[in-house]
């Protein structure tokens, strides 16, 4: 079972959800790039791990049964609160312990002695606000505007920021490069257009959103989500 939650209007600027997992015994999902970042308490221990920006799928599997809770930051947000360069958990899931951040424990210690585990988080993290990294969310914005047909020299550009600046602040708060994130971003905005329109030209589709051919997107397309165009239609409507 999973179940989303809304974050206070405060951190929603941070924060794309809190949400729960609960599984019965042992699962097989496949977890798709959202450009995200996440801390995942095990609500049974309170161990936690964090998740970096993922740039391509994941397949996780769990033997046993499982009660986890996890923070969802957006692009930046976890940068803001944990202070630390977002590209060493690019595509890692390291335990909390090896990060050796006093955020991710006080977020153990709220989640252990609180029965309302979400009211716990949100007030331990509202303490800690952050001020807004407005440069990097403006990037960001950019990029999902564009539908990721951006060059890093024009996103630099609009944050009045020089090239080597833009992408060394980019990495570290969002930990990939702009040009992977634009990627990602591409690609996301095709396979949400092909599940709106499964009818739809595989080649006008690539064409729409700026690839050089069906080859092209169907390269990318199976390198970050696992699947092929035709292959993601056939699983989604089987």
């Amino acid at each position: 079972m999973y179940a989303a939650f809304t974050p206070p209007a405060l951190l929603a600027p941070y924060i794309d959800a809190y949400w729960i997992v609960t599984t019965s015994g042992p699962a097989t999902s496949r977890i798709l790039p959202d450009l995200c970042a996440d801390f995942i308490f095990n609500l049974d221990d309170y161990s936690v791990k964090a998740v970096g920006t993922m740039t391509t799928y994941h397949d996780t599997h769990t033997s046993t049964a499982s009660r986890l809770l996890g923070i969802r930051f957006k692009p930046a947000g976890m940068a803001a609160f944990a202070s630390m360069p977002m590209q060493l958990l690019t595509d890692q899931h390291i335990q909390g312990d090896a990060l050796s951040l006093p955020l991710v424990r006080q977020l153990q210690e709220a989640i252990a002695q609180n029965t309302n585990p979400f009211q716990a988080i949100s007030h331990c993290l509202l303490k800690a606000l952050p001020d807004q990294p407005a440069r990097m969310q403006a990037a960001i914005h950019a990029i999902q505007s564009s539908r990721g047909n951006i060059s890093p020299l024009t996103l630099a550009a609009q944050v009045n920021m020089s090239p080597r600046n833009f992408e060394r602040t980019f990495l570290q708060q969002i930990g990939t490069s702009a040009k992977t994130f634009s990627r990602i971003v591409r690609c996301l905005s095709a396979k949400e257009a092909l599940q709106k329109q499964p009818a739809s030209s595989l080649l006008a589709l690539a064409i729409d959103y700026g690839y050089h051919d069906h080859a092209h997107l169907t390269r990318e397309f199976r390198q970050i989500t696992g699947d092929a165009p035709s292959e993601y239609l056939s699983f989604l409507y089987k």
